[in-house]
């Protein structure tokens, strides 16, 4: 039973997810394999000789040897079940993806890449920037057919200077509305001052970043070597990459140089809280070795930083955590994400019926449609 500090009277109250008016997700991923890519890429570069040279193995291109078959993993059908490893060579794109998410109720969605969010470790430069520009021209070529779907464009961490031309070449296109930084792996940090013309040229195009962290990868370093199972490695990686990142894009003053809304995906919002006043305090007490910011953390949390739900990481039936966290957090900050196709993807349907009793039926409309149309400018 919720505690009654956190119920809103019964008049304010959303009756179900059917009684919205429209649900945007902040978080839908079509899934790109290294075939659909080649198609996208220069045939007398090196990076296409050798991408191809690879038997086209996700874990030879992007992150080395990892602990689970990616496609296996994340691979399902339209019912939730896994398909077997020999049925996963195809890409899932734009208009599957947007067929799964109109019967799952969902009106829109702000699309992201799967292999592509293990970019950051590709240890060439040159085939990342290669990989990049081919996801985006992959995904512009999916969008065309899918009015329900816009995406975020992916950049290659590893050369800044050719992030930023990228977001320059994709920055009028319709359908690319934000920027993707891959999370995990990023070396150095998000905050170090190498990024910068990443900043600056969402700033110039007034394009969000989105951060989804991913797992399998060497975000870790040692520990990841020492995970001898693919849940070792998933637990925590989500919320930790999330964290470290975070943590060096406020302290290095990212927000207080640049005008730009980030975007946390895939990590969920339990650890938010806790981190939030963690920030807040050892900026408090260490604020001379932190000589960038001229508010709290939290103000900066609070102006321009956004939360997607998935995964909510809560048993149907038990104590309110997630709501307490919304609350939190507060609704204005918060976004639907579903993490279509996967088989963890969390539903409407879900979300409105864990929070209906705990924020209003406005706010609830901000979460489940208005937040993302406003931070990613779709209305």
């Amino acid at each position: 039973m919720l505690d009654s500090a956190l119920q809103v009277p019964e008049e304010d109250r959303l009756g179900s997810a059917e009684d919205l008016d429209r649900i945007v997700d902040a978080d839908a991923q079509v899934q790109e394999t290294p075939e659909a890519l080649l198609e996208h890429m220069d045939e007398s570069s090196g990076a296409h000789r050798v991408i191809s040279l690879t038997e086209l193995r996700h874990d030879m291109i992007y992150a080395g040897p990892s602990s689970y078959p990616l496609y296996e993993y994340k691979r399902t059908n339209g019912g939730g079940e896994r398909v077997a490893v020999d049925d996963v060579d195809d890409a899932i794109g734009a208009t599957e993806l947007a067929d799964r998410a109109r019967a799952a109720g969902i009106d829109a969605g702000v699309v992201n890449p799967t292999l592509n969010l293990g970019l950051a470790e590709v240890n060439n430069d040159r085939f990342a920037v290669a990989l990049a520009s081919a996801y985006n021209d992959w995904l512009l070529a999916q969008l065309d057919d899918c009015p329900s779907l816009v995406g975020n464009a992916v950049v290659a961490p590893q050369h800044p200077t050719r992030a930023a031309e990228e977001i320059d070449r994709l920055a009028d296109e319709d359908d690319i509305v934000g920027v993707q930084l891959p999370a995990s792996g990023l070396l150095p940090p998000p905050g170090h001052r190498q990024y910068e013309p990443i900043y600056d040229a969402a700033d110039s195009h007034d394009l969000p970043i989105a951060m989804k962290s991913t797992v399998g990868n060497k975000s870790f370093g040692q520990q990841y070597w020492w995970a001898q199972s693919f849940p070792e490695d998933f637990v925590y990686q989500h919320g930790f990459v999330q964290m470290r990142n975070l943590t060096s894009i406020l302290f290095e003053g990212i927000p207080e140089k640049y005008d730009v809304d980030f975007v946390v995906q895939g990590a969920g919002i339990g650890f938010v809280p806790s981190f939030t006043h963690r920030l807040d305090d050892h900026y408090l007490e260490l604020g001379y070795e932190i000589p960038a910011l001229t508010q709290l953390p939290s103000a900066y949390l609070s102006e321009s930083f956004y939360w997607t739900t998935q995964p909510m990481n809560q048993p149907p039936q038990g104590d309110p955590q997630f709501a307490a966290m919304v609350n939190m957090i507060g609704p204005e900050n918060v976004l639907f994400g579903s993490d279509l196709p996967h088989g963890i993807s969390d539903l409407p349907e879900t979300v409105v019926d864990r929070l209906a009793e705990s924020v209003t039926a406005e706010e609830l409309g901000a979460i489940m449609a208005d937040n993302v149309e406003r931070v990613y400018g779709l209305s």
